[in-house]
């Protein structure tokens, strides 16, 4: 199967992949910049990070690549219109929310032009994310490592959230394969979003003993957990 491109407002993707924001400080200027420069999109995990830090691996990356970057930050976070606000400022290519929904986003990314990416896991969610001004959404399943709001698997949720709306879908959550992408896209995503395949790689900036860890792991270590905004997310025991 020849992958398709992924299109977020201007930017187009020749590799439909986000690699996924994992905070705090191991999706770096590094990792986004090393997928970017494949073809596909390289966030930075913006969440925990000062004015200052964000704004030099928004540097960094643009030093390492020529690619789409853009930045994951969750809603819940203090200070999370501020954090938007500096990597617009930055002239950041995209923005991920999830772990929570503002409609603020949106008139900051109309303002802007900077394309606003909602993280959703309901059919609601979606297209309300496409009234406020979407450029695309990432769909999370309950495979997901983040902070999710559902216990829906993503392939369910996918065909009926791409027949609600007619804006990009990312498909998120237990992508860890060429044929789990296949799949996603057939079954209407445009692209998919992974993140636990990028955390052991050369370019994360997590610890060697984190990487490891998640090389040693096998699949009855894996559980689900509620994370610290009181939502469900599947770790490593």
């Amino acid at each position: 199967m020849k992958l398709p491109e992924l299109k977020i407002g201007e930017k187009i993707a020749k590799i439909p992949i986000i690699q996924g924001g994992m905070a705090i400080r191991l999706s770096t200027a590094k990792l986004a910049a090393a997928v970017a420069s494949q073809g596909g999109v390289g966030l930075i995990a913006a969440s925990g990070l000062n004015d200052d830090e964000l704004r030099y691996e928004i540097r960094l990356a643009r030093s390492l690549t020529k690619g789409i970057i853009g930045i994951n930050i969750m809603v819940a976070a203090r200070e999370f219109s501020r954090v938007v606000k500096t990597a617009i400022s930055e002239g950041i290519d995209l923005v991920v929310a999830g772990a929570g929904f503002s409609r603020d986003m949106f008139g900051l990314g109309k303002e802007s032009g900077t394309p606003i990416v909602p993280i959703v896991s309901s059919v609601k969610l979606a297209k309300i994310s496409q009234r406020l001004g979407a450029s695309a959404i990432v769909v999370e399943g309950k495979e997901a490592g983040g902070h999710l709001g559902t216990d829906t698997s993503v392939r369910e949720l996918i065909p009926d959230i791409r027949k609600a709306v007619d804006i990009p879908v990312v498909a998120a959550g237990g992508v860890l394969t060429g044929q789990d992408m296949v799949d996603l896209i057939k079954m209407g995503a445009n692209g998919v979003q992974m993140g636990s395949r990028f955390a052991a790689s050369e370019e994360s900036n997590a610890a060697p003993a984190l990487k490891e860890f998640y090389l040693k792991a096998q699949p009855e270590d894996i559980v689900l957990i509620h994370s610290p905004v009181g939502l469900p997310g599947r770790a490593v025991r």
